[in-house]
């Protein structure tokens, strides 16, 4: 018996090993199928833990449905395995834990006959936490916790094969947006109050960016001070009217010690049929403009594009477009050589860009 219980819990952890390679929010479908294929007599539901949100990763019950409140927050604060006994239903919450912070919970409620060792489960779906830290140290930024630059190309080069393609319930085709912000005059708030209030900025930043945009946007540090938004399943206006709300909200907020802090923001819409480094160098020459336009706004690629602010380039023999101001605003000119050079791997603050 103990080497069958053996045997299941090997074969359990490296099926679970496997979502090592996969990134953290795309392995929860899969590790809920795992543990039901391997426990069919418990009922087992799997919740993901956003803030003061608790919301189901597959099915559309509640958990308040399955347990009261306060037995959720004991097992989200203690960080533990909780058994619940009633007359009806024996129920255990075992949390989630990713580098120590409850991501995910799992209920699991056996049925009268059932035999499941739950300390066992337990230990699984712990060791399913260990897995998700270290892939997490792979894709997310170490100080803000959004995803790091390396999944921002990878996450583009899946939305850009996706695009021109309809959805399944409208001809519209599917759409995105690509935001590239960048926190104003930055230096100085390191220069004048020290990194670490710098750092506090960018995390106070980074938390606005989670309250502000939708699940389904991809959050990232792109570097420095420099994040990206990718807004999919919207239109121009719509994003232009999303990103000028979140202009306001982060220009209205007061950051201990350093007070106001402003953004300016270059958008572009993602096409597939351009390279990640192109899109991102369209919303850089957007920013630019902003920057050299007086800072705190949002402007728009295509606007710029239209309203004869930016001049388009096609390069004799392919490769990345090139862009050039014009002299109404100070310009940056950028060689064919250069820009063929570029990638996103490698891009670099353009050294007369303004902070």
């Amino acid at each position: 018996m103990a080497s069958r219980k053996r045997s299941r819990s090997a074969t359990l952890l490296s099926e679970i090993a496997i979502f090592a390679g996969a990134e953290t929010d795309r392995t929860a479908d899969r590790f809920l199928a795992v543990l039901r294929k391997h426990y069919a007599s418990l009922d087992i539901y799997l919740f993901e833990t956003r803030g003061r949100r608790i919301t189901p990763v597959e099915s559309d019950v509640e958990i308040e449905k399955l347990v009261d409140e306060s037995d959720v927050n004991s097992c989200l604060s203690e960080r533990k395995a909780i058994t619940i006994k009633s007359p009806k239903k024996l129920t255990v919450l075992v949390p989630v834990l990713v580098n120590n912070t409850a991501a995910m919970m799992v209920v699991a409620r056996p049925s009268p006959r059932s035999r499941v060792d739950m300390e066992e489960f337990a230990a699984l779906v712990h060791a399913y936490g260990s897995v998700l830290s270290i892939v997490q140290v792979s894709e997310r930024d170490t100080l803000t916790g959004l995803y790091n630059r390396r999944m921002l190309v990878r996450r583009l080069l899946e939305l850009m094969s996706r695009l021109g393609s309809p959805r399944r319930r409208t001809s519209d085709p599917v759409s995105a947006h690509l935001a590239l912000m960048d926190l104003d005059r930055f230096k100085k708030i390191n220069d004048k109050f020290g990194h670490l209030y710098g750092d506090e900025v960018l995390l106070l930043f980074s938390g606005l960016m989670k309250q502000s945009f939708r699940s389904s946007d991809l959050l990232v540090r792109y570097g420095g001070e420099e994040f990206v938004v990718v807004l999919t399943d919207t239109t121009l206006a719509n994003c232009e009217k999303v990103l000028e709300r979140f202009r306001g909200k982060v220009e209205g907020h007061w950051f201990p010690q350093v007070g106001r802090v402003t953004i300016s923001t270059g958008a572009v819409r993602v096409s597939n049929q351009a390279l990640p480094s192109t899109v991102l160098d369209q919303a850089d020459q957007a920013l630019y403009y902003a920057k050299r336009a007086g800072r705190n706004r949002v402007c728009i690629y295509e606007k710029l594009v239209k309203e004869g602010l930016i001049e388009v380039h096609e390069p004799p023999f392919g490769g990345v477009e090139l862009f050039e101001e014009k002299r109404k605003v100070p310009t940056r000119r950028t060689s064919a050589a250069a820009s063929r050079r570029r990638t996103t791997s490698s891009r670099r603050r353009p050294n007369n860009r303004p902070s």
